[in-house]
């Protein structure tokens, strides 16, 4: 459910623990990490070829955190827009 890599990590370590024969050796507990991310970082993470747990753990935060700033820096940059449209595209107050 979007971009909440942190409560889908727990969750993760989580089962993981409660079914340990599931995520047994580290190559399938990446393997699963990956499959439950969203496809938005799935890819990315999938081709960095992580071999430890901690890996792709980390790349999907590092990919998360750059989705989110580059939204925010959409909605700044959609609202300059409109800034210069409403003052007739001159770019000056």
């Amino acid at each position: 459910k979007g971009m909440d890599i942190d409560g889908y990590t727990n969750r993760f370590h989580e089962l993981a623990l409660l079914c340990l024969r599931m995520v047994e050796p580290e190559a399938v507990k990446v393997e699963q990490y990956i499959r439950g991310l969203t496809k938005t970082i799935r890819g990315d993470v999938t081709s960095s070829q992580p071999a430890t747990i901690n890996d792709p753990i980390r790349l999907a935060y590092q990919l998360a955190g750059q989705l989110i700033q580059d939204k925010a820096d959409e909605a700044t940059e959609g609202e300059k827009r409109k800034g210069e449209s409403d003052r007739g595209g001159r770019g000056d107050n």
